[in-house]
């Protein structure tokens, strides 16, 4: 098997590089010759920038059209070859930015590969995410056999999705014999805020403090007497504000290893691909998503339905491309389509994500001539399901740094622009927060809240995931972004895009082996311990004890006589007066 590493250096910005000195590598790069890559031209170009020099050539590689495999895009970067022995180092340098990207996170990739012979099982590969600005990469390698001058090489590989990227500066130095691998220069991840003492954090702590806690009383009687000087055990068993993950229906069925952990984490549910149009043309695929819903209601589970209208002809069935030419069958397709999957979970979703990723698929307005085919599917929602709120969900808002103003600016309008339209339908936005290499600073984050907050609506991070997999940046990222998620009054759910390790490896909750990966540790220190409410009280002479608490579900118990007596009661925003527990 192809030995692949993850690596993702950055220096910039967010990003800062560690300043130990480091031996003068042999620079490799054939300069004479670089003027000349290329790369399979059925799928995608690569232009040189003029003027052209040679020691800092400057080039953009582009992939058109994704092909079956990654590496049929492909550019061998020209080098002095020469023999190597096992054991010796090289680092491989540039400075890069994504021009175009078909990501969430509006990056491109490449799979930097380091050849060492002609078997593919040799060779090593990096996979890089590329920022949206200009960043420097450091990428080190290790020969681990002896590699024959013929097989030298350094290869770029980037059939991934239709994206484009600038690369300069580039450069691939072989160290001396004897250097160590750990004596090269290595990228600390870092971004601003992250400090222990970051006042953003502190600032945030004490909003959750004011908008997620309040102080409250709780009587205790039996036969209507205060019961006094009663020591009673109090504990949150289950947040008002929900915490939940994308699942799969076949594994809510199978009841397997992953539902059976989804349970000890979340309480809400949104299911990746069940409910979208091209999984419900399959009887076998809406029997399974009918049967998972009706576990997860029996489980206490709340669902999220996802999603109703998908503009883009890659998100619709072949039909509807089929059609093109025809709006009025268009218009009536989709509206059979949302009718029917409204009546088929009628009462069983608590809210919807009614339209996502309308800036960037917009079939459906192009052939009707308008967005009025999006508004209706908020209509049809109020109409047919009224109780469940209507959501709007977007890719790219709080990703690539934060920095996309314009795409902001559209999304806002957007909102606004359907609510007019609707009559006020738009109960909720959802920003679905798929962080790049660009670690957004948390408090970037809260002006970008601020900024949908003042649509005085809900917020939902609908879709949390991280590319970065340097263990203790992702768990502490996870953190600072949770916290200021949380902190933010207009903010009603957190949702992972995705809970298990897979081979995508952007969310762990828990690894495939369901250990807790570095994503879960964050995520449960913050619902079980710093997020907790537990504590000892003892009833004063009218049978009262004060407390101060999140608000949500809590779990009572204390021994009186000979048994044990457990109960239950809520605390909820807005709750006034005492809190009165009756023992029989």
């Amino acid at each position: 098997m192809k030995k692949i590493i993850f690596i993702i250096f950055l220096l910039g910005t967010f990003c800062g590089f560690s300043q130990k000195k480091y031996p003068k590598g042999e620079n490799l790069i054939d300069y004479n010759k670089i003027k000349f890559i290329s790369t399979n031209k059925t799928f995608g170009k690569v232009t040189v920038i003029e003027p052209f020099k040679k020691s800092n050539a400057q080039f953009e590689i582009e992939t058109i059209t994704q092909p079956q495999f990654i590496y049929k895009s492909a550019t061998s970067i020209p080098i002095h070859k020469q023999s190597v022995k096992l054991g010796r180092v090289f680092l491989l340098s540039f400075s890069a930015k994504t021009t175009k990207s078909s990501l969430e996170t509006g990056e491109a990739k490449i799979n930097l590969l380091f050849k060492q012979s002609e078997s593919y099982k040799n060779n090593i590969v990096s996979t890089q995410s590329i920022s949206s600005k200009w960043q420097q990469y450091y990428i080190p390698f290790q020969s681990d056999i002896n590699i024959d001058q013929n097989n030298l090489g350094i290869v770029l590989h980037y059939g991934f999705k239709p994206q484009a990227f600038l690369i300069k500066d580039i450069k691939f130095e072989l160290f001396a014999e004897g250097t160590k691998f750990e004596a090269l220069p290595k990228t600390e991840i870092v971004y601003k805020g992250m400090e222990p003492d970051a006042k953003w954090r502190k600032e945030a702590n004490a909003r959750i403090e004011k908008n997620r806690k309040s102080d409250f009383k709780i009587q205790f009687q039996k036969k209507g007497k205060a019961i006094t000087d009663k020591t009673i055990s109090i504990k949150l068993i289950k947040h008002n504000f929900p915490f939940g993950a994308a699942i799969n229906a076949k594994d809510v069925v199978a009841n397997n290893e992953k539902y059976k952990n989804f349970k000890k984490a979340f309480d809400l549910a949104v299911f990746e691909n069940d409910l979208k149009i091209k999984s419900l043309r399959w009887k076998k695929k809406k029997d399974q998503l009918i049967e998972a819903i009706s576990i997860l209601k029996n489980d206490n589970v709340t669902i999220k339905g996802h999603v109703l209208i998908w503009p883009g002809f890659n998100y619709l069935t072949p039909e509807i491309k089929e059609n093109k030419d025809n709006p009025e069958k268009v218009t009536n397709l989709i509206e059979d389509h949302v009718t029917n999957l409204l009546k088929l979970t009628k009462d069983k979703i608590s809210h919807w994500d009614v339209v996502n990723e309308a800036y960037t698929n917009r079939d459906l307005q192009q052939i009707t001539g308008s967005e009025a085919i999006l508004y209706n599917g908020f209509k049809a929602t109020k109409e047919l399901q009224p109780i469940a709120k209507c959501f709007i969900n977007e890719y790219g808002i709080i990703s690539k740094g934060g920095l996309d103003t314009k795409k902001q600016e559209w999304y806002y309008n957007f909102i606004k622009r359907i609510d007019k339209n609707t009559g006020g339908l738009v109960d909720g936005i959802g920003i679905q927060s798929h962080i790049g290499s660009d670690l957004t600073p948390p408090e970037k984050v809260l002006e970008i809240l601020d900024y949908y907050g003042t649509l005085n609506i809900k917020i939902s991070i609908s879709e949390f995931t991280m590319d970065i997999q340097e263990p203790v940046i992702r768990e502490q990222y996870t953190r600072d972004f949770m916290i200021a998620a949380f902190s933010h009054p207009n903010v009603s759910e957190f949702l992972f895009w995705g809970y298990v390790e897979d081979d995508r490896k952007k969310v762990d909750i828990y690894k495939k082996d369901f250990t807790i990966g570095a994503m879960g540790k964050a995520y449960f220190s913050l619902i079980n311990d710093v997020w907790k409410t537990d504590f000892i009280g003892k009833t004063n002479d009218k049978g009262t004890i004060l407390g101060n608490g999140f608000y949500g579900t809590y779990e009572y118990s204390f021994v009186d006589g000979s048994r044990v007596v457990k109960g239950e009661f809520q605390l909820n925003p807005n709750q006034n007066g005492i809190i009165n527990v009756h023992i029989k």
